[in-house]
C-alpha cells in the first residue's frame, strides 16, 4: 500500500468542544444549560461536545479536562462577562495543558444582544416603558464596561434608550429611581436566584423578559468561538 493510500484511510478527529458553564443551584437553570449544550451538539454532530462547570455543579473544569487527557480540546466559556473565571480561574486551570485552547467568552457580542432583544419582545409590555438591561453587578471595571457595551448594542437593536440595572442586593432601590413602567431585558443565560429576585422587585411595575436560554443565536456564537480557536 502506498503512503498516500494509508493517509487517505486515516480519519480526522476534530477537537472536543468543552462548554464551561458557570453552574447554578437552580434545577431549572441547570436544565436550561444542559438543553443549550444539547442544541449546540445537535448542530454539529460530527464534533464531540462535553459540558463542565466552573462552580457549584459537576463535573468541574479540571475533572473534565482530566477525562479528556490526550485529546485536543477547545474550551468555550459559557459566560457573558469577563469576571474572575475568565481572567483568573480558567487560565490557571488550563496552564500546562498544551492540547487545550480557550476561546473568548460570549459577551458582549451582537448575537447575544439579538437573543436578549428577542426575549424582551416576547415579554411584551408597554411600548413606552423605560428599557433596562439587568445584569449581574461586578466590581471589575472590564466586566462593567462589557455590560455597558451590551446596553448600547441593545439600544441600537431596539432603537430605544437602554439603561443598565445592576442585579444584587440593591436592585429594589435601583428600580425605585427609574420611571415606570419598565421593560427589563435580562443579560442572563438561565434561571436562578438573581432572576427570581428581579421578578419580585419589579412586580406590577412592568415586565421582565425571560433569560436567553436555548436560542439559535447562542448556538451560532458558540460554534463561531470554536471555529476561531481551531483556526
Amino acid at each position: 500500500m502506498k503512503a498516500t493510500d494509508h493517509q487517505s484511510n486515516v480519519s480526522y478527529m476534530p477537537a472536543t468542544l468543552l462548554v464551561a458553564a458557570h453552574g447554578t443551584r437552580s434545577a431549572d437553570g441547570a436544565a436550561t444549560t444542559r438543553a443549550l449544550v444539547d442544541a449546540v451538539s445537535a448542530a454539529r454532530p460530527a464534533v464531540p461536545v462535553s459540558l463542565c462547570f466552573l462552580d457549584v455543579a459537576s463535573p468541574s473544569l479540571p475533572d473534565a479536562l482530566d477525562d479528556l487527557a490526550g485529546t485536543d480540546v477547545v474550551v468555550v466559556p459559557l459566560l457573558l462577562s469577563a469576571g474572575y473565571h475568565v481572567h483568573t480561574d480558567i487560565p490557571s486551570i488550563v496552564s500546562g495543558r498544551p492540547a487545550v485552547r480557550v476561546t473568548a467568552h460570549l459577551g458582549p457580542d451582537r448575537l447575544v444582544v439579538s437573543a436578549v432583544a428577542s426575549r424582551l419582545r416576547e415579554a411584551g409590555g408597554d411600548p413606552a416603558a423605560s428599557v433596562l438591561l439587568a445584569a449581574i453587578g461586578s466590581t471589575r471595571p472590564a466586566a462593567r464596561a462589557e455590560v455597558s457595551a451590551a446596553a448600547r448594542l441593545l439600544a441600537d437593536e431596539l432603537s430605544r434608550p437602554v439603561d443598565v440595572l445592576p442585579l444584587g442586593p440593591d436592585v429594589e432601590a435601583a428600580l425605585e429611581r427609574r420611571s415606570k413602567p419598565v421593560a427589563v431585558a435580562t443579560y442572563l443565560l438561565a434561571e436562578g436566584g438573581f432572576l427570581d429576585a428581579l421578578r419580585s422587585a419589579v412586580g406590577s411595575a412592568g415586565v421582565v423578559a425571560d433569560p436567553i436560554g436555548v436560542h439559535s443565536a447562542l448556538v451560532t456564537l458558540v460554534w463561531a468561538r470554536y471555529g476561531a480557536a481551531c483556526g
